[in-house]
């Protein structure tokens, strides 16, 4: 597919961040879609009040809109600087199919041989997409070429509880195609690999270990971790543990909010779903047992004491996510993969041979949380959704139809395994 690059390489939208804190400490991220020009100046458009749901009157206050701008704004420069519209009234059923289907297939004018789209994220940009146009026609009226019968066909779906919602999504009048030719980010690590980095990390890096296990243990983000507080946070706490006759029963994660932790107003990272996120019982004893070697570690760093976060830098502030990324990365590439290739387990060569030309990043130890979930014998999608602090059954479903090929992978795993795990990461620490 030709098209006017060096016009691209000077005039184009693009999404224009805004960050502010409210007078209770929660930060309030916005996008907007800006024209920005080759001098480096931009012009704010209107188009950003299009990039949310078309069936939802209320959303909640910290939801940013960054995903649903980020996929409109290359649509917006295809058409405009492709297809040579001079305005968004101009846009045909063709062009969005043309553009739709270029997108699925990995043909857009700056894509290159290393682009790939999975299914997932083609039919997220289409639902986006067809949001967009909608509110867009509507608010045009009869000012725009399409109308949303030429653009969409309502069809019955079934929820996650089972029950029928006529109409209940919208599907474009033409079909789209993708390519299939995603390329998946390294995240399968060997639990045989999983044991050597859980305990590299208790010995060698215990500025990583209440990250980790957040997410290893708890299912969080990478992202999300960076947002957690203390048990003793001014700000409330952010692990609430429940106790019956002296025994933890139930442990919570606090992610109700996106808190501001740092006196710099620096933002950490962000949470993708709001909630008080609870830890599987089947994690509880590892989670403990991490959590008492980390907090031990933590009472002897310096501390910012107006916030008090989980995860800190060497100056006491909240450690941010890219930070956390960039350590990680950093430990992996010079410290495990050498380990790894010396191994006598074959399983844990061939991982190091991988991280050789892949790269990993922490997201690792969520999906290693998830494949445990499904190994372990949970197989209702909302049930994998609770406890993933998922927002739709998409995952959850991708990790049950994958369930015999991880199983191959993976071996069988018990709570039993998990005390396991933590005697082996102490024993090698003692070492």
């Amino acid at each position: 597919m030709n098209g006017n690059k060096e016009h691209m390489n000077t005039t184009r939208f693009s999404a224009y961040e805004h960050r502010f804190t409210d007078t209770d400490g929660h930060i309030l991220r916005r996008f907007f879609i800006v024209l920005k020009h080759p001098d480096g100046t931009f012009q704010f458009t209107n188009f950003h009040k299009y990039c949310r749901s078309s069936s939802k009157s209320v959303r909640h206050i910290t939801s940013s809109g960054e995903t649903r701008v980020k996929l409109v704004v290359p649509m917006l420069n295809y058409l405009f600087f492709y297809e040579g519209i001079s305005s968004l009234d101009a846009v045909t059923v063709e062009m969005v199919r043309k553009y739709l289907n270029a997108y699925g297939r990995c043909e857009l004018p700056w894509d290159d041989e290393t682009t790939s789209r999975s299914e997932q994220t083609v039919q997220r940009c289409v639902n986006y997409i067809m949001d967009f146009l909608i509110l867009f026609i509507e608010d045009r009226k009869d000012r725009c070429n399409i109308k949303k019968r030429d653009l969409y066909r309502s069809v019955d779906i079934r929820d996650k509880h089972g029950k029928m919602i006529k109409g209940g999504k919208k599907v474009p009048v033409f079909e789209v195609y993708y390519t299939g030719n995603h390329k998946p980010i390294l995240r399968d690590v060997p639990n045989a690999a999983f044991d050597i980095m859980f305990s590299h990390i208790m010995r060698h890096h215990p500025e990583l270990l209440g990250l980790v296990m957040l997410s290893a243990f708890a299912g969080l983000r990478p992202s999300e971790a960076c947002n957690v507080r203390r048990e003793d946070s001014p700000l409330g706490p952010g692990i609430i543990f429940t106790k019956m006759g002296g025994k933890v029963v139930d442990i919570s994660i606090d992610l109700l909010e996106e808190i501001n932790l740092r006196s710099d107003m620096l933002p950490v990272g962000g949470i993708k779903k709001h909630r008080s996120q609870q830890v599987c019982p089947l994690f509880t004893n590892i989670f403990l047992q991490s959590y008492e070697q980390y907090t031990s570690w933590l009472k002897k760093q310096p501390c910012d004491e107006d916030y008090k976060p989980f995860a800190v830098n060497t100056r006491g502030n909240a450690m941010t996510y890219d930070l956390y990324y960039q350590r990680f990365t950093t430990m992996v590439k010079q410290e495990l993969i050498p380990i790894f290739l010396k191994d006598e387990n074959p399983d844990v060569v061939l991982f190091g041979h991988l991280l050789t030309e892949h790269n990993l990043g922490p997201h690792c130890f969520r999906h290693w949380f998830t494949v445990q979930l499904v190994l372990s014998g949970i197989t209702d999608p909302g049930t994998i959704m609770h406890w993933r602090g998922d927002k739709n059954p998409e995952s959850a479903i991708l990790y049950l139809n994958n369930k015999g090929e991880l199983e191959k992978m993976y071996r069988k795993i018990n709570e039993e395994t998990y005390d396991y795990l933590y005697w082996l990461a102490e024993k090698r620490h003692k070492k």
